[in-house]
């Protein structure tokens, strides 16, 4: 029988648990007793039957290495000093506070000195924490990091995040991180926004919203990005710093110490927040693109309001074809969370001139409220309004986030100069003709609104639910609350379907023990309460605790998923809608990690659902249901990102490295976001390092969402197109090579998809983009999505993403239709003959193994390989239909 765990006393199964000093714990459940940070077998000191965390033992116990003289009164003065750190400070793994600030109150203008891993026993994988108990305040907004010295391989991220932190700030809910790394701001998992950040930093609360606050942050004095803190407890607004990766040494100053706060008010233009690329010349007042990028942007790092009324960017260069010039417009700080439903509400507003402009020609954009508005940061109806060449020419009225709408200019390769100026004053006559325009377009704005809140609208009636399951509905939130029970499972069941307008919700984990697991997924209003979605028919579910897809009972699919805990965020989104069935998209913490089929063909039956087995441990979980998401989030398969991958991967961005971790005895696969369709035809990778037939190289292929089930009859209806270049297919290859797999939508077969009869598709195969292969299919539900096997000699694949969209030039009209016709006729003949199961067997000992009928440069290619790698599916054998090479 398994042991329990010597802490939560449940089983400790043999692939969890390790054994300390005779007793098995939880891997996550063996902590230090003090700080509660995790530990490892090797690197812990116990004491009287705790076990501590070597640095907390050395501060606890080891008093100048003396146990004998005096122990208990050291050990008793040392503690007096460790509760005074504890009220003051949250210390989680290898953070050493230096010199009297660890026994002295804090003073103005006085900085902390704090080291990490200045010990030979530190562990660099792990992330260590130190946060202020003294949470960010309108009176005390502001905190400071100065770095002394920073390891090259060294991560310090700096900002906001809970007490229940775990990881960097930023990369949990409802925290935001500065990373020094990347020079990425992090906020509740998000990176993108106009705002890029540089290394290092300062965190600026700038204004404290009832649902979301807006943060400004600094580098050596100077503003360089904007982002939302989604956290709506302004108890829970801890400064924070984590480290990882190499030694620190930091200065801060906490907020209770700065003396003065950067006056955010009367920031010159001059010092708006440019792109890395961009430049400011001093001399001229322009704002440059030196390196005429797209969409360049300059932003203000302070909204408009009733001190900041409008600006005006003067355009020093235009395109001398079509005259138009840099964008300007409005923004949010950041793309809110979630992405919102009202009409009136937009992340960015831009406006164009119809008119061919010319330099020396202004935009202008501004901001009226309300004359009896009190608070202009707050989320309210407003009138935003465009000036051109001083002239008030278009107006809009809108839904203001909290926090306000702040001004941007995207320079472009053509308008790579503009001068920009901040203005305050309006005439008579322009606030007369505003104030009539508020008060005329203010009727069908509020209608508007009033709309949108009652669709998103969430009675109780809505609901399926088990009896233990308590929800707590506001109108921004859904709350489902579990409390300390037996062991038992818990359902929750929305009874509005997804639809092709609302197609996405997501589940953010704020309360969840190491042994709970949620299940999220869609299922029908007859669904037995007591099975997981997924796990019967006409269901498909994402489980937390095991990071494996189900659908109709099966777990089987490209790729496997990822593990989830406290802090992580789940979604799911239905990416294609059929008839026959449907694709769903899995995501954690905004980023694909899978796709798989729904069989269910009623539509109006699409539930989400949430399946919670809690061992008895408390549960709290934030849903954003599809009601309340304008829209998914959208991934781009250039980005390396933004494609599925296996858990533990790392990316190198600058040279598109995937870095794979260890996979002995498997195959590991990478998925893109998305099928190949007209404007995303073609992927590839390079055969980056040598190969040979013992140490073979990456295989690639196009990819059904799923293995259809049940599998494939026809040989022209195929969930799995791929090639491996081994054994006579590897002497026409050398390493540095590009191997590739593109779709080519004939345009005569168009007309046929979305009705009874089935789209052929081209499907071909490129080497070097010389195309060497032709393969025509039915294109299947969902399409084909671009997937990348490495075997287990293979621990990196480097993608080419210069050609996910190429004209396929060496297919003439001609040649087309020789293709299509060669292969309706052998589809006409492929149905006059019966069907024998033996033309179809499943190859099972070797799933990736490629088509031996392939052909390259006109050669018979035989690629089978002696030895047998398995990949994540289980699909048959392609075989080879209308080959022909061009």
């Amino acid at each position: 029988m398994d042991p329990k765990c010597a802490v939560c006393e449940k089983t400790a199964y043999a692939t969890e648990r390790i054994m300390v000093n005779g007793k098995a714990y939880h891997k996550p459940c063996f902590r230090c007793t003090h700080c509660k940070s995790v530990l490892k077998p090797g690197n812990f000191t116990s004491n009287d039957g705790k076990v501590y965390c070597k640095t907390h033992y050395m501060q606890l116990f080891k008093v100048k290495g003396n146990y004998k003289s005096g122990f208990a009164e050291k050990v008793r003065q040392v503690r007096s000093n460790m509760t005074t750190l504890d009220q003051r400070y949250r210390i989680v793994g290898d953070v050493v506070l230096r010199g009297k600030a660890s026994s002295s109150g804090l003073s103005k203008g006085k900085k902390v000195e704090i080291v990490y891993g200045n010990k030979k026993t530190t562990d660099f994988d792990t992330v260590s924490i130190i946060q202020s108990r003294q949470p960010l305040t309108p009176q005390s907004p502001y905190f400071v990091v100065e770095v002394y010295k920073c390891d090259p391989d060294a991560i310090l991220a700096v900002g906001i995040a809970p007490l229940d932190l775990n990881t960097h700030t930023g990369q949990y809910n409802n925290s935001l991180g500065y990373h020094n790394n990347t020079g990425r701001v992090y906020t509740s998992w998000k990176v993108h926004a106009n705002t890029l950040g540089l290394q290092y930093g300062k965190v600026y609360v700038t204004y404290f919203g009832e649902h979301l606050s807006t943060a400004l942050l600094y580098y050596d004095n100077f503003p360089v990005a904007t982002r939302y803190h989604f956290e709506t407890s302004k108890e829970r607004f801890f400064p924070t710093i984590t480290f990882s990766g190499g030694r620190v040494e930091v200065g801060v100053l906490w907020p209770e110490a700065v003396e003065q706060l950067p006056a955010i008010t009367d920031i010159p233009v001059s010092q708006w927040i440019r792109a890395p690329m961009g430049t400011y010349d001093a001399q001229t007042g322009f704002f440059e693109n030196p390196s005429r990028l797209e969409d360049l942007p300059v932003q203000s790092p302070v909204p408009l309001g009733k001190s900041f009324r409008y600006f005006v960017v003067t355009q020093q260069e235009v395109s001398p074809t079509d005259g138009k010039g840099a964008s300007v417009g409005l923004a949010t700080y950041s793309p809110l969370k979630p992405t919102p439903t009202c009409t009136l509400m937009k992340d960015y507003y831009t406006w164009f001139a119809k008119m061919k402009m010319k330099v020396g020609n202004t935009i202008g954009w501004g901001v009226y409220y309300d004359d009896n508005c009190e608070d202009d940061k707050a989320e309210q109806l407003c009138l935003v309004y465009v000036m051109f060449n001083k002239l008030i020419v278009d107006v809009l009225f809108v839904l203001q986030p909290e926090g306000g709408f702040v001004p941007i200019v995207l320079l472009q390769p053509y308008a790579t100069k503009v001068s920009i100026a901040k203005r305050n004053m309006l005439t008579a006559d322009e606030i007369t003709k505003l104030q009539g325009l508020y008060k005329q377009m203010l009727r069908p704005a509020i209608d508007i609104y009033r709309k949108d809140k009652a669709e998103r609208d969430l009675p109780i009636s809505l609901f399926r639910k088990s009896d233990q399951v308590l929800l707590n509905i506001t109108d921004q939130s859904c709350r489902i609350s579990i409390p300390k029970t037996e062991n038992c499972i818990h359902y929750v069941q929305f009874r509005r379907p997804l639809t092709s307008e609302r197609r996405f919700f997501f589940v953010e984990l704020e309360n969840i023990s190491q042994q709970c697991q949620v299940t999220i997924g869609i299922s029908p209003s007859d669904h037995a309460l007591y099975e997981a979605p997924g796990f019967s028919d006409d269901t498909v579910g994402y489980n937390t605790y095991t990071g494996k897809f189900y659908s109709n009972r099966k777990d089987i699919g490209n790729m496997r998923g990822h593990r989830c805990q406290q802090g992580d965020t789940v979604g799911l989104e239905i990416e294609t809608f059929d008839k026959e069935m449907s694709v769903v998209l899995f995501s954690k913490n905004f980023r694909p990690i899978g796709t798989r089929y729904i069989t269910l063909r009623d539509h109006t039956q699409f539930y989400p659902t949430i399946f919670i087995e809690n061992a008895g441990d408390p549960v709290e979980l934030l849903v954003h249901w599809q009601t309340r998401v304008s829209v998914p989030p959208h991934y781009s398969v250039r980005n390396p990102e933004d494609w599925c991958l296996p858990e533990g991967t790392k990316i190198d961005l600058k040279d598109k490295f995937f870095i794979l971790p260890q996979h002995y005895d498997r195959s590991l696969c990478l998925q893109a976001p998305y099928s190949l369709h007209k404007k995303y035809n073609h992927f590839e990778i390079v055969l980056a390092d040598k190969f040979s037939d013992s140490e073979p190289p990456p295989a690639i292929a196009l990819c059904t969402a799923s293995p259809l089930d049940p599998p494939p009859t026809s040989q022209f209806k195929q969930d799995y197109l791929r090639f491996w270049p081994t054994g006579d297919a590897a002497k026409y290859l050398k390493q540095g090579d590009k191997i590739g797999w593109g779709v080519l939508f004939p345009q005569d077969e168009e007309g046929k998809a979305g009705k009874n009869n089935e789209q052929l598709i081209i499907c071909y195969l490129t080497v070097n983009r010389t195309v060497g292969y032709v393969r025509v299919l039915y294109q299947p539900v969902g399409g084909l999505y671009p997937v990348v096997i490495a075997p287990p000699n293979v621990n990196r694949i480097r993608m080419d993403f210069s050609a996910t969209r190429i004209s396929t030039q060496d297919f003439t009209p001609e040649q087309i239709k020789t293709i299509l016709a060669d292969a309706k006729q052998q589809i006409e003949a492929e149905q006059q003959r019966p069907t024998k199961k033996s033309d179809f067997k499943t190859e099972k000992k070797n799933s990736i193994q490629p088509n031996n009928n392939l052909l390259i440069n006109g050669h018979h290619s035989d690629m089978n390989s002696t030895t047998n790698y398995h990949s994540e599916s289980n699909v048959p054998a392609t075989k080879s239909a209308a080959c022909i090479i061009l």
